[in-house]
């Protein structure tokens, strides 16, 4: 009787690990990888983008190099671009991170994924800018003035758009005559301003810089992007422009006047500097006209 009660107990203790076991395996959730993502301050923008690829790979999917490599591959017969698999590959890798699993040989997914050449993004020049800035779509001259004053910003600081809204009188050091930006991941750099803008601040004010005019509060994202798309609208620019377009333009401009890569990576705020290269844009025109140079006596 004593030893079949003992293996008794040793079988349900057995079946206990199992269960802890099993417990232990099951895969964290979505709803949790956002919240992981959160403590990690990453953009909205990047959680967003993160979620969905999650979400198109198969949130219950098994995470294996095979499963995550026929993911790829029926993605290419699919014919869903090269940049479209890049993202998704980024999204899974911090899935992949975020559930702790280690054994995934990523050099085996990588060679399913076909390397590609960066398409060119528009960009603007100077006189670009001044068009811009006379596309004029407001009634009145104050809310004129802020929004070219915005494009300015854009154009000759490099700021996105969510560190632009969120710019404060007191951000501003006059002495050092640096700004102090809060950026992706709640990292903070300091930036140098141009004169005409940096005379703009009102030393030791609490109050946002750019305000909305009739609430006195900050502006919001929506605010600033659908003025920018109503100004390229009413412009003569025959270009895809947007407020993310600025900071590439700024990029372009800063390396076309012979400004080095690592000043301009810390200007931009960029951990690696392979980031900042993918920020300056040239045209097909300026491009020939370099390739040229080596025809010409």
């Amino acid at each position: 009787m004593k030893n079949t009660q003992k293996k008794k107990k040793k079988t349900i203790t057995k079946k206990k690990k199992k269960i802890k076991k099993k417990k232990k395996k099951k895969k964290k959730t979505v709803a949790s990888f956002i919240g992981w993502m959160k403590e990690r301050n990453l953009s909205q923008s990047t959680i967003r983008n993160y979620t969905e690829g999650v979400k198109h790979y198969g949130e219950n999917n098994e995470l294996t190099t095979k499963q995550i490599n026929e993911y790829f591959k029926k993605s290419k017969l699919d014919g869903l671009s090269v940049a479209f698999m890049i993202r998704r590959r980024t999204a899974l890798k911090s899935w992949v991170k975020f559930q702790k699993i280690r054994n995934i040989d990523w050099e085996i997914v990588n060679r399913v994924i076909p390397s590609y050449q960066r398409n060119f993004f528009d960009t603007i020049n100077e006189e670009e800018l001044e068009l811009l800035k006379k596309a004029r779509v407001e009634a009145r001259e104050k809310i004129y003035q802020r929004n070219n004053l915005i494009l300015d910003f854009f154009f000759y600081t490099g700021t996105r758009a969510t560190e632009l809204i969120n710019i404060k009188h007191s951000d501003y050091n006059p002495q050092r005559k640096t700004l102090r930006i809060l950026g992706k991941g709640n990292k903070v750099r300091y930036i140098l301003l141009p004169t005409r803008l940096a005379s703009k601040f009102t030393f030791n004010s609490p109050n946002y810089f750019f305000e909305n005019s009739f609430w006195k509060t900050k502006l919001s994202l929506r605010n600033v992007e659908d003025m920018v798309k109503k100004r390229v609208q009413k412009s003569p620019i025959n270009k895809i422009i947007t407020p993310h377009s600025f900071r590439r333009s700024f990029a372009t401009l800063l390396h076309n006047k012979g400004v080095q890569l690592t000043t301009i990576q810390k200007l931009l705020g960029h951990s690696n500097i392979n980031t900042t290269s993918n920020y300056i844009h040239n045209d097909w025109n300026y491009l020939h006209a370099d390739y040229s140079k080596i025809w010409k006596e």
